[in-house]
C-alpha cells in the first residue's frame, strides 16, 4: 500500500497552472524514470485510480499516456497495464559499433542471455553472401540482448564455422561477439552493409522482448566484412519499435 502511494503521490499536479494537466503529466512521469522513483519495466497504478487521486479525467490522463508512448517511454499492454519503458534509443547508421559498445557508448550497462547456440546449414540469404552452400556449416547464435537489465534486442548471427571453429566455448552471456573476433580470431571488421525493416513482432519475441504479438519492430539485417573484405557475419537484430529509432546522415554529390 506504501509503494502505491508513493507512486501516486508522483502524479501530483496543479490546477491553477497555466501549463495543460496532460502535460504536467507527462512532466512528472519523465522526471520519475529520470529520478528512478519510477523503475524501468515498472507497471504504473492503474488509470481509475490515478484519476481518482489526482481529481481527472481518464481522457486528460490518455493524452498524457499518449504523448509518453510515442517518445518510448511507456507502453500499454492489453490486460497487463502499462510499463515503463526507457525512452527510445536512437541508433546512428554511420558507427559500427557491436551491440555492447552502442550500449556503453551512451552510459549503459550491456548484458545477454543465450537463447541457443547451434551448427546447422546457412539460411538463403546467408548462403548468398558468404558465398557457400548448404553443405557448409555455420554457427546460429541467438541471444536476447539487454540495456540495463531490460530486454532491447533479439539478436541472431551466422558465422561461417571454418572462420571460428570452437566459437561455442564462449561465455556469451558476458562476451562481445566483435572483441572475441578480433581477439581470439584476429578478425577485424571494416564495413557492413543493413538492411532495415519493419516487421510485426511473433508470440515468441513478444514473450521475449514483453511486447504485445502483432507489435511493431524495427529489423536490423546487417552484412559485416573483414579488413580484407571477406564476408564473416550475418545478422538480424529486432528491436522494439517504440523504444528504438535510426537516424542517419546523407550527403548529396554535388
Amino acid at each position: 500500500m506504501n509503494i502505491l502511494k508513493n507512486r501516486l503521490d508522483l502524479f501530483r499536479i496543479d490546477k491553477n497552472s497555466p501549463v495543460p494537466i496532460y502535460l504536467q503529466l507527462v512532466d512528472r512521469i519523465l522526471s520519475g524514470i529520470e529520478q528512478q522513483s519510477i523503475p524501468l519495466g515498472s507497471v504504473l497504478p492503474p488509470e481509475g485510480i490515478i484519476c481518482k487521486h489526482i481529481g481527472i479525467s481518464k481522457m486528460t490522463l490518455r493524452h498524457a499516456y499518449s504523448v509518453l508512448e510515442q517518445r518510448g517511454y511507456i507502453e500499454a499492454r492489453q490486460g497487463r497495464g502499462t510499463f515503463v519503458r526507457g525512452g527510445r534509443i536512437e541508433k546512428n547508421l554511420p558507427g559500427m559499433l557491436s551491440f555492447s559498445e552502442e550500449v556503453r557508448a551512451r552510459g549503459g550497462k550491456p548484458s545477454s542471455r543465450l537463447i541457443n547456440l547451434t551448427v546447422g546449414s546457412p539460411s538463403h540469404d546467408a548462403q548468398k553472401f558468404f558465398g557457400i552452400g548448404t553443405e557448409e556449416p555455420v554457427y546460429e547464435m541467438r541471444r536476447l540482448r539487454f540495456n540495463d537489465e531490460l530486454p532491447l534486442a533479439i539478436e541472431v548471427v551466422q558465422l561461417p564455422q571454418k572462420l571460428f571453429p570452437g566459437i561455442d566455448d564462449f561465455q556469451w552471456e558476458c562476451e562481445s561477439l566483435y572483441s572475441v573476433m578480433e581477439r581470439s580470431y584476429g578478425i577485424k571488421l571494416s564495413r557492413c552493409v543493413c538492411e532495415i525493416l519493419a516487421v510485426p513482432a511473433t508470440k515468441e519475441q513478444a514473450n521475449l522482448l514483453n511486447l504485445s504479438v502483432a507489435s511493431p519492430l524495427i529489423e536490423i539485417n546487417r552484412r559485416s566484412y573483414s579488413l580484407q573484405d571477406v564476408p564473416v557475419e550475418f545478422s538480424t537484430t529486432c528491436y522494439p519499435g517504440n523504444g528504438y529509432s535510426v537516424t542517419f546522415t546523407a550527403i548529396r554529390e554535388s
